[in-house]
């Protein structure tokens, strides 16, 4: 027994470099193969238990491989359920939309934005890139509008695409009226009090929630346009013109779609 201990101390690694051997053999070597060199009943005894092994080795193979495509399939089902929720979103929008009539003489070109130019602490919007240029006939001054009402003009021009000046840019006033009285005034936007309706003198007729609509002047803008209403209004006596704060229609934090408007009169 110690002549046969040390043999086998001696040769450890070699029969374990064996008994692995044998052992992958017989899990990845086929039935059909082994039996010929075992015999029926040796294979029950000793490659039946490896096989069983393989079989339950490969099926787990298999088991992963079915998780991995599942999981793959569940992403892009849930792509492809994002992408037809936010179709539908845009369908609704534009169903909106479709109400709308443009000015006389105009023709809108739909238009999406690329990106939008932030300003101020707040990051609030003031510009917007957006997919059309010379290419698409877009120019210099052309109104932007949203299904809600005025945004902006375009400011600069590119191939494929351009820059919208937004009302929310400070150095972007309108000439505009009260619908309802037809006073003229001015609508600018202030980073500290937001958008307001400027110059209207202090006898003038205006009340919350009247609607100020673009008035035609300046040769930009078509008349009727719908920009704010009012929010607020205040009056000091003694001063000549009132201070009246405005809720813009568009929601600059929030547009998406917009429409050139492109005149037909060349």
């Amino acid at each position: 027994m110690t002549w046969f201990s040390t043999i086998f101390y001696r040769n450890r690694r070699l029969l374990n470099f064996g008994l692995v051997t044998i052992f992958f053999l017989l899990i990845t070597v086929s039935e059909g193969v082994v039996r010929p060199f075992l015999g029926n009943i040796a294979m029950s005894i000793f490659h039946y238990p490896f096989s069983e092994l393989k079989g339950s080795i490969d099926n787990l193979k298999n088991v992963a491989e079915d998780n991995r495509n599942l999981k793959n399939t569940l992403t892009e089902t849930s792509l492809q359920l994002s992408s037809l929720a936010e179709a539908r979103r845009e369908n609704h929008r534009l169903r909106e939309f479709l109400g709308f009539e443009p000015p006389e003489n105009f023709r809108v070109v739909p238009v999406k934005i690329v990106s939008l130019g932030l300003m101020g602490h707040n990051q609030y919007p003031i510009a917007a890139a957006i997919n059309k240029g010379l290419n698409d006939s877009i120019k210099i001054n052309q109104p932007v509008i949203n299904r809600f009402g005025l945004v902006g003009k375009v400011k600069e021009v590119m191939p494929e695409f351009s820059t919208v000046q937004l009302l929310t840019d400070p150095a972007n006033a309108v000439s505009a009226r009260i619908a309802e009285s037809r006073q003229f005034g001015i609508v600018r936007y202030s980073p500290e009090e937001g958008m307001i309706f400027d110059n209207l003198p202090a006898d003038a007729t205006i009340n919350k929630g009247d609607l100020i609509i673009s008035s035609g002047l300046g040769g930009v803008y078509p008349s009727g346009l719908t920009i704010a209403v009012v929010d607020s209004v205040l009056s000091i006596k003694g001063e000549i013109k009132k201070s009246i704060w405005l809720k813009p229609s568009a929601d600059f934090l929030e547009i998406e779609e917009l429409y050139v408007l492109e005149s037909m009169i060349q």
